[in-house]
């Protein structure tokens, strides 16, 4: 018994000590720019709304390498929320292939007005190239710390 209560304890440490998600541009994936780079082509966008959220994410392109991102996040309920978004993507291999492992990052934005304004991110520069961006809505706290997001996935973009 004092063994599973120890393996118990134990064990909730580990998921409580879980950090979240990364914020895109915490990490060394993206990199704040202040306008799209010549050069770049406009690929598309994906959007959602749910749960008081509406988000969507814009994407451009050079040469199907390197990805330019913006989001925008407007929460649309007074629950006590805010909004944000989420985003993943795959990343490549060292090979140049593709890895099949997808990061998976909050976007560093959120709106806790609910005036309809909502909150857009100056532009985010991947270090290297990607491919399958997805986004989705999110609740977070005042900090763009996610709480929870939608179960689907928007994209790829």
């Amino acid at each position: 018994m004092k063994r599973t209560l120890i393996a118990l304890i134990a064990t909730s440490g580990l998921i409580l000590g879980l950090p979240a998600s990364a914020s895109a541009h915490d990490t060394n994936d993206w990199a704040h720019i202040s306008s799209i780079p010549s050069g770049y082509g406009y690929v598309g966008y994906a959007e959602s709304q749910v749960g008081g959220v509406y988000q969507r994410v814009t994407m451009w392109r050079d040469n199907y390498n390197v990805l330019v991102l913006q989001a925008y996040a407007s929460d649309t309920e007074e629950d006590g929320y805010c909004g944000s978004v989420q985003i993943t993507y795959e990343t490549p291999t060292s090979g140049g292939g593709w890895s099949g492992h997808y990061h998976t990052r909050g976007f560093g934005i959120t709106d806790c007005t609910t005036n309809g304004a909502g909150v857009y991110y100056r532009y985010a520069l991947s270090t290297t190239r990607f491919r399958n961006v997805y986004a989705r809505a999110c609740h977070s706290d005042p900090a763009a710390n996610i709480i929870h997001c939608e179960s689907n996935w928007h994209g790829p973009i």
